[in-house]
């Protein structure tokens, strides 16, 4: 039995030795998510797909080449005539630009949602690549404290034995040992699940070994919350694309009114008749705009005006709200974390397990120490969890680069 359990505490330095080359770190693992992700493909698609549009809405019309012929006659006379044309709508001469400029303003809406993707995406990859990275650190504690306590149970039946404990005490410590299994396999099927969340989300395969490092510690920001609300409204993507479809919005409205004035259509040509007579011909068609007069799209436009307008001031305020969130829950987790790193609890847990290993502390006392061990190793690892996705949260929520630099 001792010897499994110790097979369970070498596999935690094994995969170090033997897969060193999969270890791979936050920004590599953000490389392959902006490589790999299924999502970023998608929007990287709908960019393309709008560079097309501003190509197609620029285009001249075709065309339109008409060739006719007559052969005529009766009992008397004949009569022939043939005549060849071109004619081309000229409309485009003032509708284009605004459909031009309306199709490049949706291009650089997709292109600054795509770039907002990226940032969400950055910040989410390194929220799960920080939670594996912990969750490793503390399985390896939890894993080598299982191993100690292991150790222990088999000295307290040596010791119960002797004489010296009695079999209760021995059971008491079996009860703790199979506690803290259970805590620690829970903790194993979190750090199982959130390595295959990563691995999809960077694009790894789910059947090889990967190994993460942990990210610089964070210990504060400098900038104060009203300086990260206004960098939040000058850098945010999203924002940015709505005003951009705004705008795009408002070049289709021109379009939708140059469209009041019916088709043009100018027709040049030359005509033969057999009787020595020939020539160009010219000719012009247009629409009387008695009953369409593009009202339908001309207001579909002010509808899209208005709601982009109420999406504007919507996202600006929602922008605001997610950045004095994030900033509050960084601040109270790194607060918390400030007063959690005085104690040590891995002396604290050496401490008790070598004086219970003397003789020196009673079953209670040994229990309450192995007790405040684990529950201190937890609660620091959670708020390092927590420190660690508000100010991931944040970067993403500013759009902005939050590390401080070293010199």
């Amino acid at each position: 039995m001792r010897f499994f359990y110790l097979l369970i505490a070498l596999m935690v330095y094994i995969p170090l030795a033997i897969n060193g080359q999969n270890k791979i770190t936050l920004s590599e693992a953000i490389d392959m998510a902006f490589e790999r992700n299924i999502d970023l493909k998608k929007q990287f698609a709908e960019v393309k797909k709008s560079e097309l549009q501003i190509d197609a809405s620029g285009r001249l019309p075709n065309p339109l080449f008409s060739y006719s012929r007559e052969n005529l006659k009766d009992d008397i006379m004949k009569y022939k005539e043939w005549s060849a044309s071109g004619s081309l709508p000229i409309n485009f001469l003032w509708d284009r630009w605004s459909a031009i400029e309306s199709k490049e303003k949706v291009f650089e809406a997709q292109k600054l949602y795509y770039s907002h993707l990226k940032s969400n995406l950055t910040s989410r990859v390194s929220e799960i690549y920080a939670r594996q990275s912990i969750y490793s650190e503390v399985y390896k504690h939890l894993i080598l404290a299982y191993s100690k306590i292991n150790e222990l149970v088999e000295i307290s039946k040596h010791r119960a034995k002797q004489g010296d404990i009695s079999e209760y005490e021995v059971q008491r410590i079996l009860i703790e040992l199979a506690r803290l299994k259970s805590i620690i396999s829970e903790l194993e099927i979190n750090k199982r699940s959130n390595e295959n969340e990563l691995k999809i989300i960077i694009g790894y395969s789910l059947d090889s070994v990967l190994l993460t490092e942990k990210p610089e510690p964070i210990k504060e920001i400098t900038l104060t919350l009203e300086e990260l609300i206004k960098l939040a409204l000058q850098n945010r993507n999203d924002l940015a694309a709505t005003h951009a479809l705004f705008a795009s919005e408002q070049s289709a409205k021109t379009y939708n009114i140059l469209k009041v004035i019916p088709e043009i259509n100018l027709t040049a040509g030359y005509k033969k008749q057999d009787i020595n007579m020939s020539g160009t011909v010219f000719q012009v068609d247009f629409e009387i705009p008695l009953f369409r007069r593009n009202q339908y799209d001309i207001k579909q436009s002010e509808i899209q005006m208005e709601l982009l307008e109420k999406e504007k001031l919507f996202l600006a305020e929602k922008i605001k709200a997610e950045v004095v969130d994030a900033f509050e829950k960084f601040e109270n987790n790194r607060e918390l974390l400030l007063e959690q790193s005085v104690f040590d609890y891995q002396n604290l847990f050496n401490t008790v397990s070598y004086s219970y290993e003397l003789g020196e502390l009673s079953l209670i006392e040994f229990i309450d120490g192995l007790n405040a061990y684990v529950e201190g190793v937890t609660l620091s690892y959670k708020l390092q969890l927590n420190l660690y996705k508000s100010f991931y949260e944040l970067e993403q929520f500013t759009a902005t680069s939050l590390t401080v630099k070293k010199n």
